[in-house]
């Protein structure tokens, strides 16, 4: 499959989610496609660039470590992002990282995240916190943020805050 197609495929993948399952486990045989979906998703003003994040966090979601080697492009496009759709994605995906990183302490994930993708996921989700945003994502936002708050003391204070003005 050439670079046209597979966006093809990405853009056909928008209107229903038994659609977009068969193209997450092409990425998940194929995840050299993950750069093209970064790339798709950078374009943040553009409607099709939710469907991209879609496909990257149902790739995720089936196997997390396929977004590491990406993890820098990933963490740089966070605060860029505009669309709900596409700040749901990342935020589910965020969270993921998180749940590796403090419940199951797993290695990979923490010799992989470093302090500033840390401080990166909980600045985002802060951001995302404070705005108004969709319950989704505030809900994957506010678990990662728990999580984070195992590692830096005052993202629990902040986060009851933030809570309750919210």
């Amino acid at each position: 499959m050439d670079k046209k197609q597979f966006i093809t495929l990405l853009t056909s993948a928008q209107r229903e989610y038994k659609n977009r399952i068969p193209i997450a486990n092409f990425v998940l045989q194929n995840p050299d496609w993950i750069q093209l979906i970064l790339e798709r998703m950078f374009d943040v003003n553009d409607k099709n660039s939710v469907f991209s994040a879609r496909i990257l966090e149902l790739t995720c979601k089936e196997e997390l470590m396929v977004i590491l080697p990406y993890i820098d492009e990933f963490v740089q496009l966070i605060p860029r992002l505009k669309l709900d759709g596409s700040i749901r994605a990342s935020a589910k995906i965020i969270e993921l990282l998180c749940i590796e990183y403090f419940i199951t302490f797993n290695t990979i994930y923490r010799d992989s995240l470093k302090n500033s993708h840390l401080e990166q996921f909980t600045e985002s989700c802060f951001d995302w916190m404070i705005t108004d945003k969709a319950i989704a994502i505030q809900a994957h936002s506010m678990y990662a943020l728990y999580l984070l708050g195992f590692k830096v003391d005052w993202i629990h204070t902040e986060l009851i805050e933030t809570i309750n003005k919210h």
